[in-house]
């Protein structure tokens, strides 16, 4: 699966870049509040059975529009300064134990963003790129009444601070009179572990992956 997104990534810039641009296009910026909701998960290696897990996601965007292209796709590019929660919640409902964990980030996504349409106020948008992220804390909850079931991670802090992925994500946008609105889905796959792997570990990989819903007020700037 993470073969097929970077390729589709890659499918998609290239396809613009061939594109040849028009001289008439005024380039833009806005600075905007981002406010919206996670659900994560973690892809273990083996895998494990895990429920939803819900966290926030909020921060600032800064976007910047400067190219335009004959069939009217807009390209620019888009910097977050995120404050997320993810996490896991593994699926016992067949044992007695319990398990969950909530993981807090700073991240900054580094985003390719792409507007399709040409009505003057309701349009569509695409963006691709790239995030980094940095561990601030986790809160463990945890209840093993069945210790044949206890995994290897439990009571175990996160090994790896640092971490890295890819994004994707689709939505739409809207300019009122008093700004623009940015409403979008994004997934969001991991390349980092949270747990370091060596020849006793069970799990060779431990990785975020996140769907998130975010809404976007653009409040400064000279928007299009």
């Amino acid at each position: 699966m993470r073969k097929l997104f970077i390729l589709f990534i890659s499918i998609v810039i290239v396809s613009i870049k061939l594109s040849a641009q028009t001289d008439d296009f005024i380039p833009s910026y806005a600075f905007g509040i981002k406010q919206g909701i996670n659900s994560s998960s973690v892809s273990f290696s083996p895998g494990i059975k895990q429920g939803t897990t819900l966290g926030y996601i909020g921060g600032l965007v800064y976007k910047y529009q400067n190219d335009m292209y004959p069939n009217g796709w807009v390209f620019g590019l888009q910097i977050e300064l995120n404050y997320t929660q993810k996490g896991w919640t593994e699926d016992l409902d067949t044992i007695n134990n319990s398990y969950s964990r909530k993981l807090d980030y700073i991240e900054l996504p580094l985003i390719t963003h792409i507007v399709i349409g040409k009505r003057p106020k309701l349009k569509y948008y695409i963006n691709l790129g790239t995030s980094f992220a940095y561990f601030l804390s986790e809160k463990e909850n945890i209840e093993v009444n069945n210790e044949l079931y206890r995994r290897e991670y439990y009571e175990k802090e996160v090994e790896n601070y640092f971490d890295y992925s890819g994004l994707g994500e689709l939505g739409i946008t809207y300019n009122t009179g008093i700004g623009e609105f940015q409403a979008g889905v994004r997934y969001q796959l991991t390349f980092t572990d949270l747990f370091k792997t060596t020849s006793e570990t069970i799990f060779e990989n431990s990785q975020n992956q996140i769907w998130s819903f975010s809404i976007t007020y653009f409040f400064l700037g000279n928007q299009n």
